[in-house]
């Protein structure tokens, strides 16, 4: 059980550390992405779900640079798509430098996730598919977009997750 006195410093950390580095990066002027491997998983959640409330938040735990870069090359590619998006690292499930580990919050929770590997296997390329599908499915079902059927259409049709 998380003690009170904890929740509230976590609190007042998180949202310091939500306004301290909510600053735009490279990707666009929306687009967060902070570095909280050596912070706390708990304290993470919390950025995590503060964030999501309008932007759909990577959790990166873990895994080696060719994996952290797949999970941000995914985010960036997204930021260019108008997804609003924030980027964290925190710290290590399993200690396994070859394993990676994504949450995808939204609107305060998870919603979908993927585990990936670096292994001879598996490619990079495979695992930016796999990162970008449930990163657009997590999006997808709790912001849902229009979608327009065809160009002669006049109005844009509603997707399953906007219902």
């Amino acid at each position: 059980m998380i003690s009170k006195n904890f929740k509230r410093i976590a609190l007042g950390t998180a949202l310091a550390l939500t306004t301290a580095f909510s600053t735009p990066a490279m990707a666009g002027k929306d687009f967060v992405k902070q570095d909280l491997s050596d912070r706390s998983t708990e304290l993470v959640q919390i950025v995590g779900q503060r964030l999501s409330a309008n932007k759909l938040t990577f959790v990166v735990h873990g895994g080696n640079k060719n994996l952290q870069m797949a999970a941000y090359r995914v985010a960036q590619r997204l930021d260019e798509e108008g997804v609003p998006i924030a980027f964290l690292l925190a710290p290590d499930r399993d200690g396994m430098p070859q394993t990676m580990h994504v949450d995808y919050y939204a609107k305060g929770g998870t919603k979908y996730f993927v585990t990936a590997y670096d292994n001879k296997n598996i490619t990079i390329a495979t695992t930016e598919a796999n990162l970008y599908s449930q990163a657009k499915k997590a999006y997808n079902e709790d912001f849902g977009r229009l979608v327009l059927v065809s160009s002669t259409d006049d109005l844009p049709a509603q997707t399953l997750a906007a219902r």
